[in-house]
């Protein structure tokens, strides 16, 4: 850390991070809030060398506008333990991160709204102001050479960042960060920074599965209408062609973006979604009965319904609303 300067002052003056509340500062680390009328999120931010920080991410809240822009060169790893991720660029595309994504971001583009679809996102963002922790990591860490720039070209050069799908190693290696010793919180961090570099530096890209991480603004929008239409009418089973003309996007756009951003394919996400749906009625309606139960969520059929919650939540609808509330 810079002499005399404390974490919050050492992070806070690599960007403006916009709106926010300082919930704790601390010697060891800082813990920012940023909230709003749908929720909050909280940053836990430590530095583990200079120029290099760890934070864990923690969101119950449905968007955020970001007024994060780098006045250094920046390089950050971001890893999507549970939920979705959305963030709107000033590009005109929008970057998705879900549960087991690696993202390998410049931050190039990263200033503006944030969303949260599934109002919820845990995970962990590992950050370098590059000239500052290049000059750190070579004065204190001999013997291990790393050169953050030709990370940087290798992974996110074009401005646009490099999205993994799942990668064992690296999973493994953002996992253990949950489970740190507290008498050696900083050199475990340490260690797993520099693990992390020196995998990235030695790691092939043809070695390694990626996937497409950004949509046009446009089709996040429309896919974000289509979501809010068919599940605030669970009765009405819309089909791909019937949205996809509606909403004049392509029918293979609107299944990769809606995958993409929601996790599941369209008639899968409605299948879950109906099930729990009834779920809620089963138990917070007992005057209403399972027919009008099944009709409700888009069921004709009662048997037909009683099998689809049965393969979802492992009972019969009979059986789910007579156990103990």
């Amino acid at each position: 850390m810079a002499k005399n300067m404390t974490v919050w002052e050492s992070f806070h003056n690599m960007a403006d991070i916009g709106e926010h509340r300082l919930i704790a500062n601390t010697d060891e680390c800082v813990v920012v809030r940023l909230e709003n009328e749908t929720g909050e999120g909280d940053m836990i931010v430590y530095q583990v060398f200079d120029g290099v920080y760890l934070m864990y991410n923690d969101f119950h809240i449905s968007y955020y506008n970001s007024e994060f822009q780098t006045i250094e060169t920046i390089l950050a790893i971001d890893y999507c333990r549970e939920g979705v991720l959305q963030t709107e660029q000033d590009n005109g595309f929008s970057i998705v991160k879900k549960t087991g994504n690696v993202c390998i971001d410049s931050r190039v583009h990263h200033k503006g709204k944030v969303f949260f679809p599934t109002s919820h996102f845990h995970g962990i963002t590992i950050g370098f102001e590059k000239n500052v922790a290049e000059k750190t990591l070579k004065e204190e860490v001999k013997g291990i050479p790393v050169d953050i720039g030709a990370i940087r070209d290798k992974f996110c050069g074009n401005g646009q960042p490099f999205l993994l799908k799942e990668d064992e190693n690296l999973k493994s290696l953002f996992t253990a960060l949950y489970k740190v010793p507290d008498k050696v919180r900083t050199e475990y961090f340490r260690a797993k920074v520099l693990e992390l570099l020196v995998y990235l530096s030695a790691i092939e890209l043809d070695d390694l599965e990626s996937e497409k991480p950004y949509f046009y603004n446009s089709q996040i929008e429309k896919v974000n209408a289509i979501h809010k239409l068919i599940t605030s009418a669970p009765e009405h089973d819309y089909t791909i062609e019937e949205l996809s003309k509606r909403y004049d996007l392509s029918q293979t756009a609107l299944k990769k973006c809606f995958k993409s951003i929601y996790g599941k394919p369209i008639h899968a996400y409605m299948t879950e979604f109906r099930m729990q749906k009834a779920a809620e009625l089963l138990k917070g309606n007992e005057k209403m009965s399972i027919g009008d139960i099944a009709f409700t969520v888009g069921y004709e059929s009662g048997g037909k319904f009683s099998a689809a919650f049965k393969k979802t939540m492992g009972m019969t609808p009979s059986e789910y609303r007579n156990q103990p509330h």
